[in-house]
């Protein structure tokens, strides 16, 4: 059985100094002599008992150390260097350690992970979260969670997690209000929950302070509507068309803003689809426009059939844009990215139509039409349906109607056509 070492005293701590060779001898000729207490003999070593001992260096400086073994191996850790380490801390820290191995855990891997826990900014659990989440979200929604991210990020992405207090995001979120993003703020909010839900579970943090805040008091009402505006009258959506035509001459907009309005009312896809449209996925010769699931609301693959006048429009811009990239509609700024959605609002906004008509209503607008003209073209709603890319919401008809990206593709075609030419024949009248 092994020998139990004497615990140490403060006072014999502070008067141990460093031996040599020489000196350990004689020491230790005279301890074996008396037959003191086997903890001295050991050269520059103190054992406090269970582990714990101090080791004295030759510079004076004197370091704890805990010993102890973990799976089939001897292993070894510092607690630091004494008198910043205090033997009262140090046994606490041994006590600790003594714990996790009680539970099968390795304390020094253990000490690791609370040092890099303790320096994590808010941007390293950001980027964490985001790369997590590129597993199970379109391109589109990990772009525009970056996006509202920032407002947060460029603020305190630099600030170790742990630090951050409620005060502090909320802070943000009143920024954002006084720019009149209320939407926006709505999102950061839950997009940060999300976030430090993710850094409590991975034990970064202990608690999540996005929990504590109350939404109703901090946030502006979101007075969105559940439907966004969209025009659905002919005479309206004249109008629309003629001043899309007219946005080249209006404002000093980009190509790939000017070319995104002359297709975006023939495809009526959603904003991030048409601004992130790569020229890999397009087949000009065939007509096809294939859409991975990966940038799909849905999750599921999308063949978006192309009207002769979206071919026309597409072999117009691809002098101007296949050279700078993958996007069709590069941004003016890089050409690694597409167009920004704020772009495409901006430019609805300065044409006059604020609070009339969305980007969204693009889809609006041919829902409502192909419904309402059903007889004229001959295709039932599920048709109608399946050029938005909507999911069945039955459930028992959707389990025995699986999903294909060519379902109903010849009648989603000439549907997509007939309202190709409803437009232009509205142009003309």
């Amino acid at each position: 059985m092994p020998k139990i070492s004497k615990p140490l005293s403060d006072t014999e701590i502070k008067n141990a100094k460093y031996t040599t060779d020489e000196e350990f001898e004689v020491l230790k000729k005279k301890l074996e002599e008396s037959n003191s207490n086997e903890k001295a003999i050991k050269k520059n070593k103190l054992a406090d008992g269970k582990g714990l001992y101090l080791i004295i260096k030759a510079n004076g400086s004197k370091v704890w150390r805990y010993d102890f073994r973990y799976g089939n191996k001897n292993l070894s850790m510092s607690f630091g260097v004494y008198p910043e380490v205090t033997l009262k801390e140090a046994r606490e820290k041994r006590e600790e350690a003594r714990q996790l191995l009680t539970n099968n855990i390795n304390p020094i891997s253990a000490k690791r992970i609370k040092k890099a826990s303790e320096s994590l900014t808010l941007q390293n659990v950001v980027d964490e979260w985001i790369e997590l989440r590129k597993k199970s979200s379109s391109e589109a929604t990990i772009i525009q969670n970056k996006r509202i991210l920032k407002n947060i990020s460029d603020w305190l992405g630099s600030m170790a997690i742990k630090d951050i207090k409620s005060v502090n995001i909320i802070t943000a979120l009143e920024r954002m209000q006084n720019r009149g993003i209320i939407e926006s703020a709505h999102r950061l909010l839950s997009i940060m929950n999300k976030i430090y839900m993710y850094a409590v579970t991975k034990e970064y943090i202990e608690n999540n302070i996005i929990a504590n805040i109350d939404k109703s008091t901090i946030l502006v009402p979101n007075k969105k509507d559940a439907h966004l505006p969209a025009l659905i009258e002919p005479k309206d959506i004249k109008q629309l068309l003629i001043d899309i035509n007219l946005i080249g001459e209006k404002f000093k907009s980009d190509i790939s803003t000017i070319f995104i309005f002359k297709l975006i009312p023939y495809v009526f896809v959603r904003s991030e689809n048409i601004r992130l449209m790569c020229w890999d996925d397009l087949d000009l010769e065939n007509g096809i426009w294939e859409i991975p699931k990966e940038k799909m609301k849905m999750k599921i693959d999308f063949v978006c059939p192309l009207p002769t006048q979206a071919i026309k429009i597409l072999k117009q811009i691809e002098p101007f844009s296949k050279h700078r990239g993958k996007f069709v509609f590069p941004s003016p700024y890089k050409n690694d990215r597409g167009v920004s959605g704020a772009t495409l609002s901006d430019t609805l906004n300065k044409l006059g139509y604020q609070n009339k008509h969305s980007f969204h209503g693009f889809r609006s607008m041919f829902s409502t039409i192909a419904h309402e003209l059903y007889k004229e073209h001959g295709f039932h709603s599920d048709i109608i349906e399946s050029c938005l890319a909507h999911k069945e919401k039955n459930k028992i008809k959707a389990a025995y109607n699986r999903e294909s990206k060519f379902k109903y593709f010849e009648e989603k075609k000439e549907l997509i056509q007939w309202w190709a030419n409803w437009l232009d024949k509205l142009i003309e009248i």
